[in-house]
């Protein structure tokens, strides 16, 4: 296919700037629809366009980012809100619940859906830019997150943004006890009083909002232990205390720990699984039981129930109605 200069010039400035290109004028939507058409370039946004192989090699979160840069290069007046700045700030990459754009509509007129962007009237809303886009602050972002989304969305999102901007609880807590006559108040409440920033990824948060929607007990997240052998610390996922004082360790196992380099440090998935063997014996020779459980059993709620409830968790509030009893979330 003979290549279309202007087509190449637009593809190499989104490159540079790690963002997807658009049609700037009528005559660039033909070239960039035929590579589409031929396979060179995939749309992952309605008229965004990239070139296929580098979009491939995108990790999920990247993915995500070169579409709100993009839309945030093509209106330099544009803030995302929701689960969209979100992302921007880095609380999530759950590239499936980013089928949508949301951006803070300027008028009250202007809020609704409009093709793949749905408006958010958001009065006096302050902004920041994170990544080249500019969003709702971080605990404005974090509140709209906890009211709008599905419980264990909301809460993953709200750990991950007091993890890495080193708020408290208590502040999102007030934050929301500040806030009046809001959609989905009582849930962002909930989700406040609730979320835990000690889980240490999105993974653990998941479970972790799971097992609350299930009726157990809530757990100390990240609990320090002394390994009897070595006298070296272990910190582990979950721990729950009976009544009668005993306990139960509960372990999120992932694919990522044994496969992320980041997380095995260099080792081999042999050499991890040996680890954790031994981190296990730590706790075991304790006289405390481990629960292991994999995301699969957490996707599907009655294998993680079986487990926990073969550990011995309390489950105190099976059936409980909450904030989230019948809610049906609708922005992805």
């Amino acid at each position: 296919m003979n290549k279309h200069p202007r087509t190449e010039r637009l593809l190499a400035w989104a490159e540079q700037r790690h963002m997807c290109v658009w049609p700037l004028d009528r005559a660039d939507y033909h070239p960039l629809q035929r590579r589409v058409q031929s396979g060179e370039l995939v749309m992952p946004f309605p008229r965004f366009y990239i070139r296929t192989a580098l979009w491939e090699r995108l990790p999920y979160a990247e993915r995500i980012m070169y579409v709100l840069r993009t839309a945030s290069a093509k209106d330099r007046e544009l803030t995302v809100c929701g689960i969209s700045a979100a992302a921007a700030l880095g609380y999530t990459s759950t590239y499936y619940q980013q089928r949508y754009i949301h951006t803070v509509a300027r008028k009250q007129s202007e809020a609704g859906r409009h093709g793949q962007y749905i408006a958010h009237y958001i009065p006096n809303a302050e902004s920041i830019m994170s990544n080249g886009v500019r969003t709702t602050n971080p605990m404005r972002t974090m509140f709209d997150c906890a009211r709008s989304l599905d419980f264990s969305t909301g809460m993953t999102i709200c750990t991950m943004g007091l993890r890495l901007t080193g708020s408290t609880v208590h502040s999102l807590q007030s934050y929301c006890a500040d806030m009046k006559k809001k959609r989905g108040l009582p849930r962002a409440r909930y989700v406040a009083q609730n979320v835990d920033p000690a889980c240490t990824n999105g993974g653990e948060a998941i479970a972790y909002a799971a097992g609350l929607e299930l009726g157990f007990a809530k757990p100390e997240c990240q609990r320090k232990f002394i390994n009897p052998i070595d006298g070296n610390p272990i910190f582990v996922d979950f721990t729950w205390t009976l009544e009668d004082g005993s306990l139960v360790v509960g372990e999120l196992d992932g694919r990522e720990k044994y496969e992320n380099p980041a997380m095995t440090g260099g080792s081999d998935a042999v050499a991890v699984t040996l680890r954790e063997k031994e981190r296990e014996s730590g706790i075991t020779l304790r006289g405390i039981p481990v629960v292991r459980f994999q995301m699969s059993h957490v996707r599907n709620r009655l294998q993680l129930e079986q487990r926990l409830l073969a550990a011995g968790v309390p489950q105190p509030n099976k059936g409980m109605p909450t904030p989230f009893t019948g809610f049906v979330c609708n922005e992805y």
